[in-house]
């Protein structure tokens, strides 16, 4: 039985994240017969775990997430709470620990800020601008889309995303257990989470590969996506007995 894939997107993000280049990621599981999708909703809760109860709960049987960012953190929570539902895992701009404390301690501060109103400074000032490559850094296009993205999510969720990232657990003891294929993908200039920490998880996992994307940052899944989805059906194609 082929399992689901359900797409699970990074902070502030909508299912458009899925759909650059022509939708050439969508293309690419459609060809090995992995479609339809299911977009999962990461708005709705405060915190990593009910998150990933939720993405659960709303499909059944075997399941491929494939998880960018915030959406890889609980995508790996997903593989935690029910390892016999997940046949494997794809990983893009993840970190398996627990909020930097650097981090953790400025996230109050912008939700303050998103609270009196001024959401869009946030987003557009430090957020997103900063997880772009330098060659994106001035792609208008793709700014306004983040800042699209952002903005129609709204004040509430920006908080609850905050929230789950800001009080979420560590998770390197774990990505050691998993016995499923587990592809690890990251930008070259991600300064978010950085290719090292990639290949730290990869080494970590029993049967892992790691694929770093050049003239990427961060938003891996919308400054590559040709590259992304070439990555994802070499991975599909290597373990297709795995998905069958």
């Amino acid at each position: 039985m082929l399992p689901q894939t359900i797409l699970l997107p990074g902070n502030m993000c909508d299912l458009r994240l899925w759909r650059g280049g022509d939708e050439v990621i969508i293309k690419t599981l459609s060809d090995h017969r992995l479609s339809p999708v299911f977009y999962a909703d990461l708005t709705q809760d405060n915190n990593i775990a009910a998150m990933a109860e939720r993405a659960l709960s709303a499909t059944q049987g075997p399941l491929l997430p494939i998880g960018f960012s915030m959406g890889a953190i609980v995508a790996v929570e997903m593989a935690v709470r029910a390892p016999e539902r997940v046949a494997g895992l794809v990983l893009a701009g993840y970190n398996a620990t627990a909020d930097l404390p650097e981090r953790a301690a400025h996230r109050p501060v912008q939700q303050a800020e998103v609270r009196a109103g001024r959401m869009e400074r946030v987003l557009v000032e430090e957020l997103k601008p900063n997880y772009l490559a330098a060659q994106n850094r001035t792609n208008e296009a793709l700014l306004e889309l983040l800042r699209d993205m952002g903005m129609g999510l709204g004040a509430d969720v920006f908080i609850r995303q905050s929230e789950a990232l800001r009080l979420r657990e560590d998770r390197r003891a774990l990505l050691a257990a998993f016995d499923f294929p587990v592809l690890y993908m990251c930008g070259a200039e991600d300064a978010l989470c950085p290719p090292a920490w990639h290949r730290n998880w990869a080494d970590q996992s029993r049967n892992a590969r790691f694929e770093e994307i050049s003239g990427a940052g961060h938003m891996v899944p919308l400054e590559a996506p040709t590259k992304f989805s070439e990555i994802l059906d070499h991975w599909l194609t290597q373990n297709r007995e795995e998905f069958a």
